[in-house]
C-alpha cells in the first residue's frame, strides 16, 4: 500500500531547504555588493570638502570649483 505521491517527507524538506539556502545565498550576494565601497578613493566633492577645511580653499574657490564639477 502507498502512501501519497512516493516521495515523502525527505523530499519536502529537501526542496525547502535548498530553497531557504538559494534565498540565503541571493540576499547575502546582494547584501555583499550594496555594502562593498571602494576604499581609498575619495569623489572630487569630498576632496573639496577637505581643501575647504584644511584652509587651502576660501569659499568663494569652493563655490567655483563645485559649480564646475556638477557640469
Amino acid at each position: 500500500m502507498t502512501y501519497g505521491t512516493g516521495f515523502g517527507n525527505g523530499f519536502t524538506y529537501m526542496i525547502i531547504t535548498q530553497v531557504l539556502f538559494f534565498i540565503f545565498t541571493i540576499g547575502l550576494i546582494i547584501w555583499f555588493v550594496k555594502n562593498s565601497k571602494p576604499r581609498g578613493r575619495n569623489t572630487l566633492k569630498e576632496i573639496l570638502n577637505k581643501r575647504l577645511v584644511s584652509g587651502e580653499i576660501n569659499k568663494k574657490e569652493y563655490g567655483e570649483l563645485l559649480k564646475t564639477i556638477r557640469k
